[in-house]
């Protein structure tokens, strides 16, 4: 586990929130109040959010935590908006996580971990990965739904699942704001399911999500 507050995080906090943005230094929260979220469902119905923040590092992300934490305030964490049908206002602080960037460690001459934000578009990451030369994820292309949420229901279309080409995500834990790392072990994926619809439901926050890719 990496701890928010250990020697990883000492070392290379600054470092990290570079990677999960485009660069500089991440700029503070920002809570809104009564904000509308039809834009952002793929329902489009109007839904008001008493509080709404969108955070796009992980900074940003742990003091959207210890904001809710400090005032009892529940959370509702939105990714892409595709799966989700608003009913009446939002008595809540509404997370958009927007952390995006795609990075490509090779393993090889012909394969790669390819890792993503989890507020990258679904379809337009599968686009990038074959428009990059690597391939594996094709299957799931025009999926609607951010990558962070990929893992949570193993999506799949044609034969594939999103666990055959799973190589880890990194996840927050709501409750103290610590990351780990999730193996497809730990994930213990099932058919359109893993452990964070089941036991672990409503305790982490995804925000990277890596995948093994050849050429």
């Amino acid at each position: 586990m990496l701890e928010p507050d250990g020697p990883w995080s000492k070392i290379s906090k600054e470092a990290f929130d570079r990677v999960w943005s485009s660069g500089g230094a991440p700029p503070k929260l920002d809570v809104e109040e009564h904000v509308e979220l039809a834009a952002w469902t793929t329902f489009g119905i109007s839904s008001k959010a008493r509080w709404f923040a969108r955070v796009a590092t992980l900074t940003q992300l742990r003091e959207a935590l210890a904001w809710a934490k400090e005032r009892d305030v529940p959370l509702l964490v939105l990714g892409g908006g595709s799966n989700m049908l608003l009913h009446g206002d939002v008595h809540a602080l509404v997370l958009q996580v927007d952390i995006r960037g795609v990075e490509v460690s090779p393993q090889g001459a012909t394969d790669a971990v390819v890792s993503a934000g989890a507020g990258e578009p679904w379809h337009g990451f599968v686009m990038q990965t074959l428009d990059d030369g690597w391939h594996g994820l094709e299957n799931l292309s025009l999926i609607p739904g951010n990558v962070g949420a990929s893992p949570m229901q193993n999506i799949g279309a044609y034969g594939v699942e999103v666990k055959d080409h799973f190589a880890w995500l990194d996840a927050v834990r709501i409750e103290d704001g610590a990351l780990e790392r999730f193996d497809a072990a730990k994930c213990n994926f099932g058919y359109r399911e893993s452990v964070f619809k089941r036991e672990e439901r409503g305790k982490w926050i995804i925000v990277r999500v890596a995948f093994h890719l050849d050429r």
